[in-house]
């Protein structure tokens, strides 16, 4: 199954809920909330790298 990371930039919305709904129905989709998550880089960047593909909003 593809690996997809989902980076919300300014949190989370309707448009945003939707895609990643869609998205999960064939893919593993992890979201992280950019706005409300402080993330170390280094942390940051190995999900990156770790997932197939990577959207950010």
């Amino acid at each position: 199954m593809v690996k997809m990371l989902c980076l919300l930039n300014d949190g989370p919305d309707a448009s945003s809920g939707a895609w990643i709904e869609a998205l999960s129905r064939n893919c593993e989709v992890e979201v992280i909330d950019l706005a409300r998550k402080e993330m170390p880089y280094d942390e940051l960047v190995d999900k990156i790298f770790a997932s197939d593909k990577v959207v950010s909003w």
